[in-house]
């Protein structure tokens, strides 16, 4: 039977709700029809004492940093194990199949944060770079190449941040 008949035969909300879905009879789902349609939303949550926030990222609502989601951590909070996350999370195991260049930069005695760095900007990753540098990594260290993060990075938006960021530290 289709929905629109179901509601027209007599049927009650919660078996036309259950036809058009299709679903097996349940006390859950008939509280929640019922819940529903018995009380309008704001009463539901006034009475329960639940309280719906929803948060808005981009334009018409926070950024990262603001959320606390991106740049939370200080230079000294990052360990190696926020290194092997990035270095797995940019495919860098997978497509060398091996932690060596990763070990490498770490056994130079670079900061957790420093070796971070190197990587966004061997992959010109400019949201990383920019956390990583607000969170206080240095711009004038140097890779077990001997070069800088500015040598290292090929993308102009990613080579201004770096900049930026050594006219800071001079």
């Amino acid at each position: 039977m289709q929905s629109g008949a179901a509601s027209v035969s007599g049927r009650s909300t919660a078996a036309s709700a259950r036809a058009a879905l299709s679903l097996r009879p349940s006390v859950c789902a008939v509280a929640h029809v019922h819940a529903f349609r018995s009380q309008p939303q704001h009463q539901m949550q006034h009475q329960r004492g639940v309280q719906v926030r929803f948060f808005k990222f981009g334009k018409n609502g926070f950024g990262a940093e603001a959320a606390g989601i991106v740049g939370s951590q200080g230079r000294d909070e990052y360990t190696y194990d926020d290194v092997e996350q990035y270095f797995n999370y940019m495919g860098f195991l997978a497509e060398e199949g091996t932690y060596d260049r990763m070990e490498a930069l770490l056994k130079s005695g670079l900061h957790p944060i420093d070796v971070i760095l190197v990587l966004a900007c061997m992959e010109n990753d400019t949201p990383k770079v920019g956390e990583i540098l607000n969170a206080g990594a240095d711009v004038r260290i140097k890779s077990t190449d001997g070069r800088t993060p500015l040598e290292i990075a090929t993308k102009a938006d990613v080579q201004a941040l770096l900049q930026q960021f050594a006219k800071r530290a001079v």
